[in-house]
């Protein structure tokens, strides 16, 4: 079996066993099929049957129809036990994983395929081995178990390693070496924000002392000023009760002058002149004291209310300073939490960037919007595999360092050409493998910006080998292969996003790389049909390719830039 097709053995398995069933089951309805398990002759003419409705009823997008898959899971699994089949067993765990999986319950899915991975050990099932440890991969990665995931990963590594399945080795290796990477960068990243924290913390400690000697010093100042302002108040209530009794004598010398006027009415002339000069003289003398001793309290009131309002300033004073002080804390806090958000702004769009850049535009834009990205199918897409010939002896020969900086330019190289191309997109790297796609997208256009691609690619090996070859050094030749067909699109991955393609068209691809020679482009019959009237072929005629048979290939030669 071949990683890059996802094709597993069982599958023809249940082919075989959908033949108890007519071909017309295929298309019948989920009700149909119910009414067809109810006359099933055998166990395994159910096991298909209910495999199919268990498939059925977990892609349905109605949600009540999530209860009836988990119910024909179950019954799935009894089947497949009591017919004692571990074939048979795999994909039924597989399939109840599944449901229980769109029913969120995780607990339930984890342990279904760990049971589905041991029984594909058992049969030697290595597809399904790797569907199922990328979903339970998937699983503990979006709860956080990231220890876990890496162990999932192992485990399948070492089956295959013992089992000598050196393609899926590589998938599984390359699968372990994220999940480990990214479980270093999570704890990178609790150990910097536990410092941040840290470090926020003993601020916020530092401006609480901070602010409890300001508040401390003021209740101080306060309860000095409230002292103050109550003795000043003692005073200011003696003198009112002083100046209430000079009053009364006042009212008192008052009577008595009137009295005196009374009496005068009453004398003889010289009596009363007399008697007047010395009333006057005591009247004279008692206003004058009266009036010094008013003029006194009065400077007595006014030096009280003085050191009143002198108290109250001081008051006013201490509790403007506390506002001002709360406010530049305030200020301080808003100029962090503004740095904070431009901050944050600036690491978003850095994240949006780098989304874009690893993958297409209209799936970046779905993921950011949606939080995931649907699988698509696309009928026509054209698959293009670059592959160094004799890597491994050229890399002895370079030496690591300079290994990596040749591949480094090469592959540089390469995202140039393909950026140069819309509509074209590489996919990924494999090793000094190079994977490009076509056509993936809802506008339908011929493969010819992909062929143009290849050569192009072709032309930089040779131009950067020629420069190699003057100066003495090793160089990369490579090997070039397309082909077009249907293939399945998608993300996968919960933590480090990864677009990638499916399907027989992306083994086929393979193929024509394997089967191409140094320095040319191999192209299938498929491809060739879609483009020869814009490129020059030369036919090879039919070359035997792994697993694939006999297949037409074409060697592109050259664009015939008259029909461009």
């Amino acid at each position: 079996m071949d990683f890059r097709t996802g094709f597993p053995v069982h599958y023809i398995f249940l082919a075989l066993l959908a033949c108890f069933c007519s071909t017309v089951l295929l298309a019948q309805s989920n009700e149909e099929l119910v009414e067809a398990l109810d006359g099933a002759e055998n166990n395994r003419e159910r096991y298909g049957i209910l495999y199919q409705l268990t498939e059925n009823y977990t892609k349905s997008s109605r949600h009540s129809d999530k209860d009836l898959a988990i119910r024909f899971g179950e019954q799935l699994v009894r089947t497949a036990r009591s017919i004692r089949d571990p074939k048979l067993l795999a994909p039924a765990t597989y399939a109840l994983g599944q449901a229980y999986y769109r029913d969120r319950n995780y607990g339930k899915t984890e342990s279904l395929l760990k049971q589905s991975v041991g029984y594909a050990m058992q049969t030697g099932d290595a597809d399904l081995i790797l569907r199922a440890t990328a979903q339970r991969t998937r699983i503990a990665s979006r709860r956080q178990r990231y220890r876990d995931a890496v162990i999932f990963n192992q485990e399948a590594l070492d089956y295959f390693t013992e089992n000598g399945e050196d393609n899926n080795i590589e998938a599984l290796r390359a699968q372990l070496e994220r999940e480990q990477a990214a479980l270093q960068r999570r704890r990178q990243e609790i150990d910097q924000e536990r410092q941040a924290l840290a470090g926020e913390v003993d601020r916020l400690r530092g401006e609480k002392d901070e602010l409890e000697d300001v508040n401390a010093s003021l209740a101080q100042r306060n309860q000095v000023t409230s002292e103050q302002l109550e003795a000043s108040t003692e005073e200011l209530q003696a003198r009112s009760e002083e100046l209430d009794e000079a009053q009364r004598q006042r009212e008192v010398v008052e009577a008595r002058v009137a009295a005196s006027k009374r009496e005068i009415k009453n004398l003889s002339r010289e009596a009363l002149e007399q008697k007047t000069l010395a009333t006057e003289a005591r009247e004279q003398l008692a206003q004058e004291a009266l009036i010094r001793q008013t003029a006194e309290m009065e400077a007595e009131r006014q030096a009280t209310q003085r050191n009143i309002a002198l108290g109250a300033g001081a008051g006013l004073f201490l509790l403007a300073l506390t506002f001002f002080s709360r406010f530049r804390v305030k200020q301080r806090s808003a100029a962090k939490l503004a740095k904070a958000n431009t901050a944050l702004d600036e690491a978003r769009q850095q994240s949006d960037d780098l989304l874009e850049n690893i993958l297409p535009a209209d799936i970046a834009k779905e993921l950011k919007t949606t939080g995931k990205a649907k699988a698509r199918r696309f009928t026509e897409v054209t698959v293009l595999f670059c592959d160094f010939v004799n890597f491994t002896q050229t890399a002895e020969r370079l030496g690591a360092e300079a290994l990596v900086q040749e591949l480094d330019t090469c592959f540089k190289a390469f995202d140039a050409i393909v950026d140069r191309y819309e509509g074209v997109e590489k996919i990924k790297t494999i090793g000094d493998a190079y994977m490009v796609a076509s056509g993936l997208s809802a506008r339908k256009s011929l493969p010819n910006d992909i062929v143009r691609t290849a050569l192009e690619m072709q032309r930089f090996l040779n131009e950067e080998g020629e420069k190699r070859r003057q100066l003495g050094l090793p160089y990369f030749t490579g090997r070039i292969g397309l082909h077009t067909g249907p293939v399945v699109a998608g993300v996968v991955g919960a933590r480090k996003f990864a677009y990638d393609i499916w399907g027989d068209t992306v083994n086929v691809a393979s193929r024509m790389e394997s089967k191409s020679e140094a320095g040319r482009v191999n192209i299938s019959e498929d491809t060739y049909h879609l483009i020869k009237y814009r490129f020059q072929c030369t036919y090879r005629g039919k070359v035997e390719a792994k697993n694939k048979g006999m297949i037409d290939m074409y060697f592109v030669e050259r664009e015939l830039t008259e029909n461009r």
